[in-house]
């Protein structure tokens, strides 16, 4: 835009130039055409700004985070004028860096039209996050004059955490006379209440074949909440990092972690809780079925990465009160802490306790101290769905 006036500055000066050397009148017809432009540019780009509207097609969307997606914007023009080109000032996630950045967007409306403006997007953290449209600006045919007026258009992006089925989770027996895998989550157990009729939403595992094949329909094992608790799952959620996106690449990462988990014994028939340590039954709880866990998984997609929660000592403390079979220790540090928690939670049930240590590529002095103790040590060095690999 700067070098347009710039031009435009020399023309007018041809102009006036030529006016004074040739006096003609069509020399002074064009003069004043010139020097009016600016003028009447600038009142109509001021109405047009004015009249102009834009904003998200949709108020709220959901999306698979680190996936490339079409967000869609629109421009609705009410001037006789068309507008070319219109400005948006935006906050939308960047297809190239995926993360937020303030991006401008051109396009040009008919008048009394409107128009639709595809966007490529894709954000590389799951969360919940507000695009904005902050400012609009109308510019002359020639981009000589800019006006512009605030917005405040917005959309709500959800996005989804990874959802990761790992199959059934083993480990390496400790048997002195044995190095074969054994089951961690175990699935199999007779020891369920009442038999009830199938229900959408119950998961296969849990059909009593014997009974379903003698009645035609398909029966559902149903265990009481005392019994069905199998699986307990600690999250360390206290992460360390100075900027934010160490933080957010964190949290994600252990819950993820924590929802492929509970994929995992949800599949298997077995109960599971879930503890962020956070205080708040809504962030955590027992699942059951595949109800619970799609209710689980949704909130996972909007828990911020920063709160306040119990550390992982305290949670491991408690986790004979949960009845547990087998318990899951979730962490992305591994410390004296962490150990000495998982140490603790070996020490206090008669089951598993699986001291899951995410690395996120890293390495730690600790790694062989955590090896030889009374619990599983599970290093994942690179995605979770390498697990079982």
């Amino acid at each position: 835009m700067r070098r347009n006036r710039v031009l435009y500055i020399f023309l007018a000066v041809g102009l006036l130039a030529f006016s004074i050397a040739y006096q003609s009148r069509i020399s002074a017809v064009l003069l004043i055409a010139a020097l009016c432009y600016p003028v009447l540019a600038a009142i109509a780009a001021f109405i047009a700004s004015r009249t102009a509207d834009a904003g998200f097609v949709n108020k709220r969307e959901v999306h698979q985070k680190c996936e490339d997606f079409e967000l869609w914007l629109y421009v609705r023009s009410r001037f006789i004028l068309p507008f070319a080109p219109i400005e948006l000032q935006c906050s939308i996630p960047d297809r190239d860096t995926g993360l937020f950045s303030t991006k401008r967007i051109y396009a040009a409306v008919p008048p009394l039209g409107k128009c639709r403006i595809s966007a490529a997007a894709m954000h590389r953290y799951r969360g919940s996050y507000v695009a904005e449209i902050s400012r609009i600006a109308v510019c002359d045919p020639l981009r000589i004059i800019r006006i512009s007026r605030k917005m405040a258009g917005e959309e709500t992006l959800v996005f989804l955490p990874r959802r990761v089925d790992i199959g059934e989770i083993s480990a390496e027996a400790r048997s002195e006379n044995s190095s074969n895998p054994v089951p961690l989550l175990k699935g199999e157990r007779e020891d369920f209440s009442h038999v009830r009729e199938y229900l959408p939403g119950d998961i296969m595992q849990l059909v009593h074949w014997k009974l379903t094949a003698k009645q035609d329909d398909l029966m559902i094992k149903q265990y009481d909440e005392a019994t069905e608790q199998r699986t307990a799952i600690i999250c360390d959620y206290n992460f360390e990092g100075s900027t934010a996106g160490a933080v957010m690449k964190q949290a994600d990462a252990v819950i993820e972690a924590a929802l492929a988990f509970a994929l995992s014994a949800v599949n298997t028939g077995s109960g599971v809780t879930v503890d962020l340590g956070s205080g708040m039954p809504e962030f955590g709880g027992v699942i059951r079925d595949m109800q619970d866990f799609e209710r689980f998984y949704d909130l996972m997609s909007v828990i911020p990465s920063r709160m306040d929660t119990a550390d992982i000592g305290t949670l491991a403390a408690n986790v004979r009160s949960t009845g547990a079979a087998t318990v899951l220790l979730i962490t992305c540090r591994l410390t004296e802490e962490t150990i000495l928690a998982a140490q603790t939670a070996a020490e206090s049930i008669q089951g598993e306790t699986v001291l899951v240590w995410l690395s996120l590529g890293g390495s730690s002095e600790l790694e062989s101290q955590a090896h030889g103790k009374k619990f599983f040590f599970m290093p994942i060095r690179g995605d979770i769905e390498s697990i079982n690999k």
